[in-house]
């Protein structure tokens, strides 16, 4: 995980979702993972996603980070969707949801640094809450990148290869040992900075203005197209069969965008 490309398309990117305001993002993304939640529907699914990496290539974003980042969740839910899905289109819904939301999420902090995205959280959660989320976040990338770290040492000291699945084992193992260790270690510091620096409860962050209405009413009508469209195909289970709509317009959106994307680099 490069934790440098997402602090550099957070804070250096121009595209207009980077001029919304952070709560305009939030409500978006808000709105576009209860549609995940409510969906039924694999086909019409597919397309919402596909509509989102659409957006993305339009805005230019660095899809090939966000798409490493949005397909970690597809490895654990494979692996549910395995074990208590009852078919092949329940276990293909399961892994289309991990995907979509987690792709929604990623759009979100590729385009909003890490601060502004809790700053419109700390206002409607008691202090200490909004604090330990922040605190959390970051916590988690710096964490991630010292794994990445702790698993190319192991590689090539250990001389470790899939060939060896054992000894592969064994030396991840004393590697998420390490991590362990590592984050108590961390935890620990980040109290005492902390401390010494008199934390009473005040981690406030302003939230920033936005840099252009248009930008927030285009990504909230956005994602309340994608929940509606959700909405529609469980509501009326009759149009089940015309889900293919969903994902040929989810298509050719993804296709526009690439294009487009490309055109205006």
């Amino acid at each position: 995980m490069d934790v440098t490309a997402i602090d550099r398309s957070a804070v250096l990117g121009s595209s207009a979702l980077h001029r919304a305001t952070p709560a305009s993002k939030l409500v978006a993304a808000t709105l576009v993972i209860a549609g995940v939640v409510a969906a039924n529907d694999p086909v019409a699914l597919f397309g919402v996603l596909l509509a989102l990496a659409g957006g993305a290539a339009a805005l230019r974003l660095p899809l090939r980070s966000m798409w490493v980042l949005a397909l970690y969740p597809a490895l654990f839910a494979l692996v549910f969707a395995f074990a208590a899905a009852p078919g092949a289109v329940t276990a293909l819904l399961i892994v289309l949801k991990a995907v979509t939301a987690a792709f929604t999420v990623v759009t979100l902090m590729f385009t909003t640094p890490y601060p502004q995205v809790f700053a419109p959280i700390q206002r409607i959660t008691p202090g200490i809450v909004g604090d330990a989320l922040l605190m959390t976040y970051r916590s988690l990338f710096i964490l991630a990148e010292k794994l990445a770290g702790l698993t190319r040492a192991v590689r090539l000291r250990a001389g470790v290869s899939a060939r060896q699945p054992l000894r592969s084992a064994k030396a991840t193992t004393r590697a998420l040992g390490g991590l362990l260790l590592y984050s108590f270690d961390l935890a620990q510091r980040e109290y005492d900075i902390l401390y010494l620096r008199g934390y009473e409860g005040g981690l406030r962050v302003t939230p920033r203005r936005s840099a252009s209405p248009a930008a927030d009413a285009g990504a909230v009508l956005a994602a309340a197209l994608g929940l509606a469209t959700i909405a529609l195909f469980r509501a009326l289970p009759s149009l089940a069969g015309y889900s293919w709509i969903a994902a040929v317009t989810g298509a050719v959106a993804c296709a526009i965008g690439i294009m487009y994307g490309r055109r205006h680099r």
